[in-house]
């Protein structure tokens, strides 16, 4: 339109109480001016709504946002640290606690009274060989913490969730290498190899047996996903 049909009202800022999404109109000339702006929203933390929601949270070891398991008094579920090498973070299958996390220096607190039972802890570091179908082998290292020695077989097969998915099952190591005291749990995609263990599930391989491991896979590859 001409500039000498604009209305200079049009200049004014919008009256009050005018709502998003709202026309505006000149109340002098009736021209529209415009639309009210809808109010941008707020970026929303995708990690928030689980620990809201009670099904997470933020690992004071880690600092990662974990998923909990349990009814009551909740545990993080098996969980690595971030680093280039993969390492069971320490805090796993531990009881959340509202409490502040400690100082660096400070003894670890547990909801039991607040009292100190890292001596009572059961510590496993476990050497396996992890391998996957397209991919060479390497060697991971598994760190377990656990007060209840029931928890073991637990703790382990999580942790090997964690690394091969939901799908997977535990089968003899390939029979004609003879080494009946291995056993290997994978899929058809990935597989991890360690000691088995006399009471149920693995426990960690002498350097001897990782470089006997490392070298079946070498040469005998494809019977580790049959």
């Amino acid at each position: 339109a001409p500039i000498s049909t604009i209305c200079l009202w049009t200049m004014e800022v919008r009256p009050p109480n005018q709502a998003p999404g709202q026309t505006v109109v000149c109340l002098h000339c009736g021209q529209k001016i415009g639309v009210v702006p809808l109010p941008e929203k707020a970026a929303i933390d995708q990690a928030e709504e689980p620990i809201r929601r009670g099904m997470a949270a933020r690992c004071p070891l880690c600092h990662q946002v974990v998923e909990l398991k349990g009814q009551g008094a909740k545990a993080f579920v098996p969980h690595f640290v971030p680093a280039p090498q993969r390492k069971m973070c320490p805090n796993s299958g531990k009881l959340l606690t509202t409490e502040p996390p400690p100082a660096p220096a400070a003894a670890a607190r547990t909801p039991t009274g607040g009292k100190d039972l890292s001596a009572f802890m059961t510590r496993d570091l476990i050497r396996v060989v992890a391998c996957e179908k397209t991919a060479g082998p390497r060697i991971e290292e598994l760190t377990l913490e656990y007060l209840d020695k029931a928890d073991r077989v637990r703790l382990q097969i999580e942790a090997l969730r964690e690394m091969l998915g939901a799908d997977f099952r535990m089968k003899a190591y390939p029979p004609p290498l003879n080494r009946a005291h291995l056993a290997v749990w994978g899929n058809a995609a990935a597989c991890v190899i360690a000691k088995k263990h006399p009471q149920g599930g693995c426990q960690s391989m002498s350097d001897a047996e990782v470089t006997q491991v490392l070298g079946d896979l070498g040469q005998h590859g494809r019977a580790f996903f049959e």
